[in-house]
């Protein structure tokens, strides 16, 4: 039953097609098969949306197959005998004068097996766009290794300004346009930082324009969000640029425990004072403290309720260390997916087993009964498709659907009171 429910998790070229689209004013060329660019534009436009317009019949451009993002190659069984240079020689031509400041083109796995000279091609067709390409992504590699190998070549190619760091400064690393809620937690995490006086400079390819990234090497500090798509990237930026890097140790900032250690780590490292963001946590949790004990006094609950997690290593760490040290509640089943930190991992079997829940990691999901569910949408609808009674609460993409008009955060105060709230609504109607 496991195998027939698993679902396929994004792969490194997911991650590198995501790193380029995540820059406002650059453009990714796919250079592959039309079934590898559907799912890649329809996700990159709805995380990210550039056009006003949805409507099919608004790009009717040969390489764009109705869709506004990730133009593609459409490689078919000629070209891989033949190779793929006249189409690649058409599509540069076309997309060099739409304006953008960077330009990429990246191999899907087949294509990559051709051997067309990309760079060749890039150095003949487009003369006043800044580009690179990827010949390979890696096979069958995780979305992290495609994503922070991406955001390095797009370092690499941009003349990057002269290393003159700006005081009490940093940047966002390791979040893109695929994590779920990416832009409220970044606005969330930005605030909470400037109450303390801190400059968010540049979130490396999540929302970032090409100028912005352009000026990253000033940032004081690299601040690593998620260490899977991050990490390696901060160690390489340090290395390169001598930017030192932070991490949580407690995982994603989520919960307001986590959310205060996050932003003192940072706040120490940068020697400034955290006590106005400090303060806001502390109103929050007077806030949250209220509504649990008015619904506990009347339900007893969210105390001894059962969870299920599916989801990144830190996230997955961060949400049981707080779900059952704060709220009280027992954990069902705790599923790993994507790219995962082994010290994430290994820190969380520590605490199951500290607390005899040990035998819950890596458990099946779909085989658990658990009152709330923290999955991605994929997983909550095979969960209601086995008539399970649970309140699920996406935290990951693919996504039901729901439209967020409003940007919301899992991270920092908001990501807290947005989980209670879920929490509490969802034992009190299910």
């Amino acid at each position: 039953m496991k195998d027939c429910f698993q679902n396929i998790m994004p792969d490194s070229l997911t991650g590198a097609l995501f790193a380029v689209e995540g820059i406002k004013d650059a453009a990714v060329i796919l250079n592959g098969p039309t079934g590898c660019k559907f799912y890649h534009s329809a996700i990159s436009d709805y995380q990210f949306p550039r056009e006003l317009s949805f409507d099919p019949l608004n790009y009717p451009e040969e390489f764009y197959f109705g869709q506004p993002r990730i133009p593609c190659t459409y490689l078919d069984g000629y070209d891989y005998v033949y190779g793929s240079s006249e189409k690649l020689e058409k599509m540069l031509r076309d997309i060099e004068g739409k304006g953008h400041k960077l330009v990429a083109v990246v191999n899907s796995p087949g294509a990559a097996l051709i051997g067309d000279d990309l760079n060749r091609f890039l150095k003949n067709e487009v003369k006043d766009t800044l580009c690179f390409s990827i010949e390979s992504t890696g096979f069958s590699g995780e979305f992290g290794d495609g994503f922070q190998k991406a955001v390095i070549k797009i370092l690499e190619a941009i003349p990057m300004k002269p290393r003159k760091i700006i005081p009490k400064s940093v940047n966002l690393v390791g979040i893109s346009i695929n994590n779920k809620y990416y832009e409220g937690n970044i606005k969330e995490i930005e605030r909470l930082l400037n109450l303390c006086g801190i400059k968010v400079i540049s979130t490396l390819c999540a929302g970032d324009d090409f100028d912005t990234i352009k000026n990253s090497n000033q940032a004081a500090l690299n601040v690593v969000l998620y260490p899977e798509y991050g990490l390696e990237l901060a160690k390489w930026m340090e290395k390169e640029y001598h930017m030192p890097y932070v991490f949580c140790e407690d995982g994603v900032p989520i919960g307001f425990e986590s959310t205060e250690n996050f932003i003192k780590n940072i706040c120490e490292k940068l020697g400034v004072d955290p006590s106005y963001s400090l303060e806001e946590i502390q109103k929050a949790r007077a806030r949250s403290f209220l509504y649990l004990s008015r619904f506990n006094s009347l339900t007893g609950l969210p105390k001894g309720a059962s969870f299920s997690i599916k989801g990144e290593g830190s996230v997955a760490y961060a949400m049981t260390n707080w779900l059952y040290s704060y709220l009280g509640m027992i954990p069902a089943s705790i599923q790993l997916s994507g790219s995962n930190d082994k010290k994430f991992k290994e820190k969380l079997y520590a605490f199951l087993e500290e607390i005899g829940f040990e035998d819950t990691l890596e458990s099946n999901i779909y085989s658990k009964d658990a009152e709330i569910v923290f999955a991605d949408g994929n997983t909550i609808a095979q969960l209601r498709l086995k008539n399970k009674s649970f309140t699920g609460v996406e935290i990951a993409l693919p996504s039901l659907g729901y439209i967020d008009v409003t940007p919301k955060a899992m991270m920092g105060i908001k990501g807290a009171l947005m989980f209670v709230e879920q929490v509490i609504n969802g034992l009190q109607f299910s």
